[in-house]
């Protein structure tokens, strides 16, 4: 089937997408969870994912009730420069008016310039219609250059990744108009992908959707992603954030192992109960802690906030001391937590139910992926 000859109209389909953004008045919880003397950092990383996951699924329930707020993108410092994405929207212009001019190899060259920027920007600066674009524009490179195998690779790819982008599910032939046309690219299908990270209770993201907790031995793996561009990323509060653009090809299998910066002032900012004792008569007094975590709720901009610490504890258990500041008050509670993967989950509904009024399982309270809006792409 040739792809020359550009068809007018959109292509509607009834795909996933983020939900509605919040207003700024909506109020927000943040959730700190660390791992200190020895205790397992996966454990804690879940754990915080579940608290936030709870929040979430809380004001569901009722909108009134405050929603989770990501903080990692405060850890950023030093690499929060628009030059790269500046960068890839003037190569992409100048890709643009080579097209036009009739100049398809100096369009390939300025397009494959906007991508290398684009993706050097990735995750601290984005323009979603940008990528788009710059993918666009690849296959209209090809087609004006007679490549009619190369454009359909390139229109599918672009098809792939707004898809993509938009959340959607499963590999992109299941959606029949595009089956005919991309149903042999080498977007079509699934492909395997593996995500580690160097530090442990790390979140991975991928198109946006956080998909598990990740570290040096727990890898977050997806044997039948669906192919095509996907957006990676790895977060943890206190380092700055990783990410990539990531093209997976049917059948294939991709590994990809993240070293995460540390940022600067992270103590500070990040933990500033770190070096304080909880219990017994060195503890740090009520008062004391109340004053430091009523700043750091201040400096991200919350009306709850909880910072939970994880160690080590005899028969088999960690600790887990919960802190949550709201209220202007502090609530200080003491839990017992067997050392096994999720058996904290009777915990954490126990404390959710007791401190917020909420009865909710950690286990049910996952990320939402009903999330259904158009998704928009040129049909050709």
């Amino acid at each position: 089937m040739s792809v020359r000859g550009l068809l007018a109209g959109l292509m509607l389909a009834t795909f996933a997408t983020p939900a509605a953004a919040q207003t700024a008045t909506d109020p927000k919880a943040t959730v700190l969870v660390f791992a200190r003397g020895g205790a397992d950092g996966l454990t804690a990383g879940r754990i915080e994912r579940d608290l936030r996951n709870l929040f979430d699924a809380s004001a569901v329930l009722d909108p009134t009730r405050p929603t989770s707020l990501s903080i990692e993108h405060r850890y950023d410092v030093g690499r929060l420069s628009k030059a790269d994405l500046e960068t890839a929207r003037r190569h992409f212009n100048e890709a643009q008016r080579g097209l036009e001019k009739g100049d398809p190899d100096e369009a390939k060259e300025q397009l494959f310039r906007a991508e290398r920027f684009y993706n050097k920007g990735i995750p601290y600066a984005s323009d979603p219609g940008l990528l788009r674009g710059i993918y666009y524009y690849y296959y209209l490179v090809r087609l004006a250059a007679g490549l009619e195998s190369e454009a359909r690779e390139a229109y599918c790819a672009y098809a792939a990744l707004t898809r993509n982008l938009a959340g959607s599910a499963g590999p992109m032939e299941q959606f029949e108009p595009l089956a005919d046309k991309c149903g042999e690219a080498a977007v079509a299908g699934t492909a395997e992908l593996r995500i580690s990270a160097e530090v442990d209770g790390a979140h991975a993201f991928v198109d946006d959707r956080s998909v598990g907790v990740i570290g040096r031995t727990a890898a977050y793996v997806d044997p039948f992603l669906a192919a095509g561009p996907h957006l990676v990323e790895v977060r943890k509060a206190g380092y700055a954030r990783w990410g990539t653009l990531v093209n997976l090809k049917n059948g294939s299998s991709e590994t990809i192992n993240v070293k995460l910066a540390v940022a600067k002032n992270r103590k500070e900012e990040f933990d500033p109960l770190a070096d304080l004792v909880f219990e017994g008569k060195d503890a740090s007094s009520d008062d004391y802690i109340t004053d430091l975590l009523f700043e750091t709720a201040e400096r991200f901009g919350v009306s709850v906030l909880i910072s939970a610490y994880l160690e080590p504890s005899a028969g088999g258990q960690s600790r887990l001391t919960l802190f949550t500041y709201a209220d202007g008050a502090l609530d200080k509670r003491l839990y017992r937590v067997p050392m096994a993967v999720d058996a904290h989950h009777a915990t954490l509904r126990e404390f959710f139910k007791e401190r917020f009024g909420v009865d909710l399982d950690p286990a049910r309270a996952q990320p939402g992926t009903g999330r259904f809006a158009p998704t928009l792409f040129r049909v050709e």
